[in-house]
């Protein structure tokens, strides 16, 4: 006949399994392929507004187009506005898509206030996207909220030049 456990023994097992059991719980949840693809396809690029509410997008301080920024490892968003920077953060499951609260610098600017204004508006509205090679579309729950383009980076001139 085999000796019994003692029950410092069995109390080591349970606490034992139950750390394994809290240590799994910690690891944050997998992304979905679609979020994975999703991310790599948006990260590291600057998104161009062309069109806010279905009207082609005013541009902003400077006669700059304000844009969008998504960072896929931290799940941030930034850009400019119109006349100020904006942060925040963003969450995806499949197609769905909505920003966190938006944090901006606050200087005042002759243009572009509105459109900040707007842009604000829209990407608290939005649920879900559309996604292309070249274009992204947002949606509100009533229809289309905003359309960016994917910036082309102009290439690297020589000093020469």
């Amino acid at each position: 006949m085999s000796p019994r456990p003692s029950r410092f023994t069995s109390r080591l097992r349970v606490a034992t399994a139950c750390c394994i059991l809290a240590l799994g719980a910690c690891q944050p949840p997998r992304a979905a392929s679609s979020d994975l693809a999703f991310r790599a396809s948006v990260a590291g690029v600057d998104w161009e507004l062309v069109e806010l509410d279905g009207k082609t997008a005013s541009t902003g301080a400077g006669g700059r187009r304000a844009t969008i920024r998504f960072d896929a490892d931290t799940a941030r968003v930034g850009g400019f506005g119109g006349c100020n920077r904006f942060g925040g953060t963003y969450t995806l499951s499949s197609d769905s898509l909505q920003f966190g609260p938006l944090i901006m610098t606050r200087m005042a600017c002759a243009k572009g206030m509105e459109l900040e204004s707007e842009l604000a508006s829209a990407l608290a509205a939005t649920r879900r996207y559309e996604l292309s090679s070249t274009q992204l579309k947002l949606f509100g729950a009533s229809g289309p909220v905003a359309r960016f383009s994917r910036q082309i980076p102009e290439p690297a001139r020589s000093p020469d030049t």
